[in-house]
């Protein structure tokens, strides 16, 4: 499977964590912790936690790009464990379940999903996990139950996830659907000028044309 998330993705996703919720902390601790002198404290223990959040994920992306191993999963630990609330935690468990695929552990890597999904609020990338979700349900040959992950990605993120549908309606025969799905998918990688060879050829294959639709 292709990689998770892009570097620009990485970085628009801390950057909206910290637009939809830095306001918040930062009044909030203003509040509680009684004053200027406090909210210094505060705040200059913060920036040492994200700073040492982002120095083990650093870390981290260094030994997952050599090849994953018990060292990089041990270190992605970690980081859940440390920073379960950070977009870099996020992060993390998105490539740790790739890992996972990558090492045909897919009990795992459905682990590492799910551990996005539940700790990621209203993120974008609750949407991603559920896709991948999908996709790994669907390897195990459950197409049903991976239709019905898909089918909880928002109404306004699903457009981007229209292969996926493509292949799991495919699956289950649905090749109409399927068609329209792989049709949604390829006017999305048009706008990308992304190589759209592949779905051609998972639209041929439905036969739709052969059989006169």
């Amino acid at each position: 499977m292709e990689g998770y998330t892009s570097e620009r993705e990485q970085v628009d996703a801390i950057k909206k964590w910290w637009q939809d919720n830095g306001k918040g902390i930062v009044l909030g601790l203003i509040v509680g912790l009684g004053g200027l002198g406090g909210y210094r404290y505060w705040n200059g223990m913060q920036d040492a936690q994200a700073e040492n959040a982002s120095v083990n994920y650093e870390q981290f992306l260094n030994l997952a790009i050599q090849g994953g191993g018990k060292e990089t999963m041990e270190t992605g630990q970690a980081i859940l464990e440390a920073y379960p609330k950070s977009t870099y935690a996020r992060l993390t468990a998105l490539l740790m379940a790739k890992l996972a695929v990558d090492d045909a552990k897919l009990d795992d890597a459905k682990k590492h999903l799910q551990w996005v999904i539940d700790n990621a609020g209203g993120d974008e990338l609750v949407a991603i996990a559920r896709a991948r979700m999908a996709q790994i349900i669907l390897a195990e040959g459950n197409a049903d139950a991976a239709l019905q992950t898909l089918q909880q990605v928002g109404k306004g993120q699903a457009g981007q996830f229209a292969e996926i549908e493509g292949d799991i309606l495919a699956a289950l025969g649905r090749k109409p659907e399927a068609a329209k799905a792989y049709g949604a998918a390829q006017t999305a990688m048009a706008d990308s000028g992304a190589d759209p060879r592949l779905l051609e050829l998972k639209i041929e294959s439905l036969g739709l044309e052969q059989a006169g639709n």
